[in-house]
């Protein structure tokens, strides 16, 4: 079996940062700033997992990536 390059991203703050990882139920929030800078605007993804366990553990792994 092969195993996947660890591969390391150096963070670079930009527009559109994620700001937050919510995990409700089953479902993953995430949150990322304005992409155009204004404090009314915001883009929020939804990610469908098919437990709780599942959902917390992908949220864990974005948290790690993104520093949060």
């Amino acid at each position: 079996m092969t195993t996947r390059p660890n591969i390391t991203v150096p963070k670079v703050s930009v527009k559109g940062d994620l700001t937050a990882v919510v995990v409700i139920d089953t479902i993953i929030e995430l949150w990322y700033q304005s992409p155009n800078g204004d404090s009314s605007d915001s883009v929020i993804h939804h990610l469908y997992c098919v437990s709780n366990a599942q959902a917390e553990a992908i949220a864990k792994r974005h948290r790690d990536a993104w520093g949060l």
